[in-house]
Order: C-alpha cells, then structure tokens, then sequence
C-alpha cells in the first residue's frame, strides 16, 4: 500500500516538476520573442530613421542643386540681356542722340507690370499681346523691347533668341516669330485664335478688342494678306471653307489651311467633283 502511495507521489512530483519545466520554458521562449521583437522594431525604427535621414541629405543636395542651376540661369540670363542692350544701344547711338533722357526711361520697369512667361501655364500669344500693350503705355521705346522682353523669359527661351543674328536678336519683329514658331503658333492657329476668342470675365471691351485684332493681324500677316484684294480673298474663302462637305475637307486636309483664295479652292474641289 505505501509502495502505491509512493509512486503515485513520485509520479505527481514528477509532472508538477514537468510543469514547471515547461512554463518555465514558455516563458523563456515568449521572453525571447519580446526580445527578438523589440531588437527588430529597434531595427526597424532605425531603417525608418535612416531613410528619412538620407531622403533629407538627398532633398537638400536637390534643393542646393536647384538654387545654384538658378543662380547661373539668371547669370547667364544677365549676359544676355546685358549683351543685347548694349548691341541696342551701340546700333541706335547716332539715332538716339538728340533724344531727351526722359524719354528713353520708361515711365514704369515692364517686370513691376507683368509675371515671367511660364510656358506650362501660359499662352505665349496673349502674352505677347500684353507685354506690347504694356510697353506702349510704360512709354518704352520700341528699339529696346526686346531688352524688356528677355527679362521675362525663361532661361532655354532667351538662348534660343541669344544664338540667333544681332539683326534678328535685337529686332523685336524678329523675336516674335521665332517666339511663335518655338510654341507652333501657325497663321492657322491664329485664325482659329480670331474665330474662337472669348472675352474673359473682369477684362474690358477694351481688351477683347486688343486681343482680336492681334490675333487677326497675325493670321492676315501671317498668310501674306498685304493688300486689299489678297485680304479680300482670305476672308471670303474663310466664309466658303464653312460652308463645303466633310468629305471635301478631309480630302484636302494636309492643304486645307493653305488654301486662301477662291480660285484656287474652287480648282481643288472640282478636281474630286
């Protein structure tokens, strides 16, 4: 009967000890997941702050990159500028000596008057439009308007003026068609500018006016409409080209814009009729 009760303590000492041994496994093992965890987390923590430390040295190297890339645009901008005006002012020294002082300053800078031209956000036309207007009333003699000008254009655009002959760079004529060929503005896309121009709201009759007639003297000048019959003829096959078939305009779509008297379309359509 002891020998009984002696094993059956043996045997329940023995399983209270395999217990233990095995919570205290459990929970040497859940100590050690909390470890491994933390020391992952601290890992992780520190992955997160290094990223965010090298993103900041990456955004300011950006930021320092982009201050100098402006610095020496507006530099060379600067020689630019500095190097028409002086080509200006040496062409137009005979011509400008007995003018006043007063009048050569300008009654306002034009850059107090308008924003840069950005090209993503504006329409180089009506900016254009503006700035010859504005020179106008800041009384800015037209033999310097492309000193103005090149002031406020961006860096790629006043090269692309500044590679070009003394006689074309310093001609603000000259300017504008490179200006307009540089953004594909066609005699086309003017008469479509001219047709389709709406007044914008808080800008004056005024305006508008100014706005449509720039725009059709670019698509009358454009397609060499210089005298009255030539503009004569423009105008009436403009009035004809509204009124053929589809089919004739998709025949002769690649000439269609070129086509600007009578006679000429009238030829071309009895050639399909």
């Amino acid at each position: 009967m002891n020998t009984i009760i002696n094993e059956r303590k043996e045997r329940e000492e023995n399983e209270r000890r395999n217990e233990e041994i095995q919570m205290e496994e459990h929970r040497r093992r859940e100590e050690n997941e909390i470890r491994q965890q933390e020391i992952a987390e601290q890992k992780r923590q520190e992955e997160v702050a290094e990223r965010k430390r090298q993103e900041e040295i990456k955004l300011r190297k950006q930021e320092y990159e982009e201050r100098k890339r402006k610095d020496e645009m507006e530099f060379e901008l600067q020689k630019i500028r500095l190097g028409a005006e002086g080509k200006s002012l040496n062409s137009n020294s005979v011509a400008n000596q007995n003018v006043n002082s007063t009048q050569i300053k300008p009654k306002l800078e034009i850059h107090h008057l308008m924003q840069k031209f950005i090209s993503d956000e504006n329409d180089i036309s009506l900016y254009l439009i503006m700035f010859e207007r504005l020179a106008k009333q800041a009384e800015i003699l037209q033999n310097t308007w492309v000193i103005h000008l090149l002031g406020l254009l961006p860096y790629d655009v006043a090269q692309l003026i500044a590679r070009e002959p003394d006689e074309i760079a310093n001609d603000y004529g000259g300017v504008k068609k490179i200006l307009l060929k540089r953004y594909k503005l066609t005699p086309e896309i003017f008469r479509q500018k001219f047709l389709m121009q709406n007044k914008n709201l808080g800008s004056t009759w005024e305006n508008f006016a100014y706005e449509l007639r720039s725009f059709f003297n670019e698509w009358v000048n454009g397609v060499k409409a210089d005298n009255f019959e030539k503009l004569s003829d423009l105008i009436i096959t403009d009035q004809i080209k509204r009124k053929v078939s589809q089919e004739i305009k998709d025949h002769f779509i690649d000439e269609w814009s070129k086509l600007n008297s009578p006679v000429q379309l009238k030829n071309w359509t009895i050639m399909i009729t």
